[in-house]
């Protein structure tokens, strides 16, 4: 009696081991790749908001930066369904930085 329970007692304790650390690592790496995003897309913002300074809005060198701050966000959606919008510091779940980002931020009329 006493080994069918002891026997019982190890099962449970190796199922719930099992559940705890196979679940873990999941959070984690989504974590890591927001993580990544998030850097990625806030450097692309500060070398866009450089070129602008440095060329103006409308300068290839800005359009570039541009670009590239559009492929940040591409690849954090594909990665997560989420972009990260550095002026609210928010993740997002729509699919909408191309209508909603504020270029120059400073809520005017952005040309897109």
């Amino acid at each position: 009696m006493k080994f069918q329970r002891a026997s019982t007692l190890i099962t449970g304790l190796a199922i719930g081991a099992t559940l705890l650390f196979s679940t873990a690592p999941k959070a984690s790496a989504n974590d890591d790749s927001r993580t990544r995003c998030r850097s990625r897309v806030e450097k692309a913002q500060e070398h866009y908001r450089h070129e602008v300074r440095e060329h103006g809005k409308r300068s290839g060198k800005a359009q570039e930066a541009r670009a590239k701050m559009n492929q940040e966000w591409e690849k954090c959606w594909a990665d997560d369904h989420a972009w990260y919008d550095p002026h609210r510091h928010e993740w997002r779940s729509d699919r909408d930085w191309d209508h909603n980002y504020d270029w120059d931020h400073d809520r005017d009329r952005d040309d897109h």
